[in-house]
This record gives structure tokens, sequence and C-alpha cells, in this order.
């Protein structure tokens, strides 16, 4: 994994990004039958949503010009709001 900017970070075939509702990061597969990205490490636009589902556990986000807006069919306390998408600070390994 390696940084694009200070907002992503690079996987194999994707891009990564820190979700403060989850605590964790988002990955998304870039390419054909995947996700597509901008290229702006400043203020990323990814298309389309992205949804993670873990149990009762559901966020399902929208990532444009650099803010995650959270849909209201997430269960945890960011649904229906819109926030900054936060530099990357995690310094763990992302399995």
């Amino acid at each position: 994994m390696s940084a694009i900017g200070h907002k992503l970070r690079k996987t194999k075939g994707g891009i990564i990004f820190w979700c403060p509702a989850c605590n964790s990061g988002h990955e998304v597969k870039l390419g054909r039958n995947g996700w597509s990205w901008n290229n702006r490490d400043d203020s990323p636009t990814i298309t389309p949503s992205v949804y993670v589902s873990v149990n009762d556990w559901k966020c399902h986000c929208i990532v444009k010009d650099g803010r995650i807006e959270y849909l209201t069919d997430s269960t945890h306390d960011l649904r229906g709001k819109s926030v900054e998408l936060p530099d990357w600070t995690f310094t763990g390994e992302i399995s």
C-alpha cells in the first residue's frame, strides 16, 4: 500500500480511503467492472457509491469532491451527514 497524497492509499488494483464512521479503510477496485476515480488526490470523487456491510453494520456513502456523503441506509451515527474526507493517518496494515 502506498500513499496517493494525503487522503488516499493505492492498493493492488484499487484505492482505499479512511472512513471516520467505520474507523477503517474502504477499498474500491478501479477499472473495468469496478469504480472510477477522478485522479485527484486533494479532492477525490469515486463513482459509483461505496457500500460496506458486516453483520448488522452498514455503511453506504458517496465520495464527491473530497467529501463523504453518508446515505440514510447506513446504520452508523454519520448516516445522512456529509463530512470532509479525512487525511490518512492510519499506520497499521489493511488486510
